[in-house]
């Protein structure tokens, strides 16, 4: 996809790796010590922002993931409970 049809679609993270594809390929035809200090600088935050991104979509799981961990919850503190109580008699 292009980058200015994946700016078009919304998906910020479809855009930033087209952006990323295109910054790696005009640093690879790049001639002049300013700009590739320039473009590398770019690519670099593009990069950070991409990590971010995906490491969110990962972090989040899905829902089962969510309702399993809330029941673990419970299910400890159920557990220690009783015996809370009974220790403090």
């Amino acid at each position: 996809m292009s980058l200015s049809a994946s700016s078009e679609s919304g998906d910020r993270l479809a855009t930033l790796r087209d952006l990323r594809d295109l910054l790696a390929r005009n640093i690879e035809a790049c001639e002049s010590l300013r700009d590739l200090a320039s473009l590398s600088g770019r690519l670099q935050s593009v990069l950070e922002e991409i990590a971010k991104i995906d490491g969110q979509s990962k972090d989040r799981g899905d829902g089962i993931d969510e309702i399993a961990q809330r029941r673990a919850t419970r299910r400890a503190s159920a557990a220690k409970g009783p015996a809370r109580a009974s220790g403090s008699v």
